[in-house]
């Protein structure tokens, strides 16, 4: 996995991939499960949005544990093919880099934010202030990255690995680090804006 960089992949790229099945399934773990849920404190009825959240099979996990979910992607195509599957959770139509909330998450008004797989896409400049402020007290940032090896193939545009250097420094800029978990060749971030609130 020697790319770090953001593909500059548009909404059409992604509904064309989604399309046809290009798109590798982003299954989850059972390490995983137990992992983010134990770390991110989930308490029922929480309030989650999970960004980039593609055909919403995380979006969909967040709700099982019955959390106020809602998944958020600029890919038509992804939303149409998560909406297919039977869920409580909620999805929306948001190009998070190009557009503004409009009013869709408030300051204060989300206790997770979620970014699985899909963190390195975004814009961190603008992601993580926004974060920041849509976070509640005691809010998480939960991040899960694929992390990259220079001696690993390159990957496809629709994939994205962070630098071990990379995932050090989001402690960083006003947040720090709750917690981290490793599961293979993939890392856990979990997050909390610096001065927040513990436990």
């Amino acid at each position: 996995m020697t790319r770090t960089a953001v593909p500059s992949l548009t909404a059409e790229d992604w509904n064309d991939l989604y399309a046809s099945g290009r798109v590798a399934p982003r299954l989850i773990g059972d390490g995983e499960r137990r992992a983010a849920h134990s770390r991110l404190s989930l308490v029922r009825g929480m309030r989650a949005v999970d960004l980039g959240c593609g055909t919403g099979k995380w979006t969909r996990q967040l709700a099982a544990w019955g959390l106020d979910t809602i998944g958020l992607d600029f890919s038509q195509v992804a939303l149409e093919q998560a909406c297919a599957a039977v869920s409580r959770a909620r999805y929306e139509l948001w190009d998070i880099d190009n557009n503004a909330t409009s009013g869709l998450l408030l300051p204060g008004s989300v206790d997770i934010v979620s970014c699985r797989l899909s963190f390195s896409f975004f814009d961190r400049s603008r992601l993580l202030p926004n974060v920041q402020r849509w976070l509640a007290p005691r809010g998480r940032l939960y991040i899960l990255t694929d992390v990259a090896d220079q001696h690993d193939r390159q990957l496809p545009p629709y994939e994205c690995a962070m630098t071990e250097e990379e995932i050090s420094s989001l402690g960083n800029d006003g947040w720090h680090v709750r917690n981290m978990f490793r599961l293979n060749r993939r890392a856990g971030i979990v997050l909390q804006p610096s001065g927040s609130p513990g436990p």
